[in-house]
């Protein structure tokens, strides 16, 4: 299913040529521009998506800035001089290239947009004068209608934390199409996001939330998510409010900041019932300090050859040995320290270090735990916050050669 509305704008062809003509400031301009330009694809059997869509609304004295990839779109405005209004769709790629050769790099520096006829529009900014050819935006895909009445109130900050403690679990694998999305789940006082490739499960938590009254149960597209956590953090230059705004369907979903809006549409499917994939607390328990435990594993990443190698953690009387080989080309060995650890005396057991460093990276928290049973059973890696995180990675059976 696409992203788009079923209603189209068909010009009478004896419609007189629209114009437009609007001031405004070049750094806000350049700003709003990095929220939308991931959407605008390069190659597309519909050539018009390399193109943003502007709109004008004196009115509102704002220029509204439209880009999507039929799967994904965001809408965004600015505020702007409106001398004329019109729309025109103009190429992602050559705008932004203007706009950051045009000179000055003040705040106030002021950039002049205008169509005149034939599509054709000039770009203006001190001394420098750009024309570009743009397409009308006839056959440019409409997003859909965001409802607020419809939607839920949510954290930006938490939304922010449960992406990024869960995205980079998803599968690359285009035939396993369910988990090449994050499922996000409400209900009753806390929210949940969860992502999987089958080799390892991520899992973010966040209770005691208030205000919850809908519950939703939906897998989001982890590029969609990817796009909102680019908008919050642009909270800082763009003012945009510390909460936004949650539609869901059974097929398309609606987040809204303020004046910029991000539309996606929903994986269908059934997701893996993850719970039963948690494993409960082993009899070997370790704890690090989580950047030690980066460090040497970042270290013994760089003796391995390719991404499925692996590094090998055993463990003595009171520290932890880490290895990893590449037979014949490169070899490593150190011993760190382990903050505290039950039954782990001569027990070892091999990971990927990449999903042992990705799990490093989004965990909040200076200590980490490690939950085992055997060499070749699900490790739970987890921190003091309890289950607000916990990580599941499937050990590697074979030692890198």
């Amino acid at each position: 299913m696409v992203l788009v509305s079923e209603n189209r704008v068909i010009n009478n062809i004896n419609t007189l040529i629209i114009t437009m003509k609007i001031k405004l400031d070049k750094k806000e301009l350049t700003e709003k521009l990095l929220i939308v330009q991931n959407l605008a694809p390069q190659r597309s059997t519909l050539p018009i998506l390399a193109n943003y869509l502007l709109e004008t609304d004196r009115a509102a004295r704002k220029l509204w800035i439209t880009s999507t990839d039929l799967e994904v779109g965001v809408k965004s405005a600015i505020s702007a001089d409106i001398i004329d209004d019109g729309s025109i769709t103009l190429p992602a790629r050559k705008m932004g290239e203007i706009l950051h050769s045009l000179p000055g790099n003040g705040a106030s520096e002021a950039v002049e947009i205008e169509l005149k006829d034939a599509n054709r529009v000039t770009i203006k900014s001190s001394k420098s004068r750009f024309q570009l050819a743009g397409l009308a935006k006839d056959d440019y895909p409409s997003l859909p209608e965001f409802h607020e009445e419809k939607a839920i109130r949510f954290s930006s900050s938490v939304f922010l934390s449960m992406i990024e403690k869960t995205s980079f679990a998803v599968s690359a694998d285009e035939t396993r199409y369910v988990l090449s999305g994050v499922l996000f789940v409400l209900k009753k006082d806390k929210a949940l996001m969860i992502a999987t490739d089958g080799r390892r499960l991520a899992v973010a938590q966040k209770a005691g939330l208030e205000g919850i009254k809908d519950e939703i149960d939906i897998i989001i597209p982890v590029k969609a998510l990817q796009e909102a956590a680019k908008i919050i953090r642009s909270q800082g230059t763009m003012n945009v409010p510390g909460d936004f705004l949650l539609e869901a369907s059974r097929t398309q979903l609606g987040l809204k900041w303020g004046d910029t809006t991000l539309f996606s549409r929903l994986i269908e499917g059934s997701f893996p019932n993850w719970e039963q994939v948690i494993p409960k607390k082993g009899t070997v328990n370790v704890s690090f300090d989580k950047e030690t435990l980066m460090a040497v594993t970042r270290r013994a990443s760089l003796c391995i050859a390719d991404r499925v190698g692996t590094c090998k953690y055993r463990f003595t009387k009171d520290s932890c040995e880490v290895t990893s080989r590449t037979l014949g080309h490169y070899e490593f060995e150190e011993n760190v320290d382990v903050k505290a650890m039950e039954g782990a005396e001569g027990f070892e057991i091999s990971f990927n270090p990449i999903y042992v460093m990705d799990f490093l990276k989004a965990s909040e928290n200076d200590t980490v735990d490690i939950h085992l049973t055997t060499s070749v059973n699900p490790a739970l890696f987890s921190c003091s916050e309890g289950d607000s995180y916990r990580y599941v990675v499937m050990p590697t059976r074979n030692q890198a050669k």
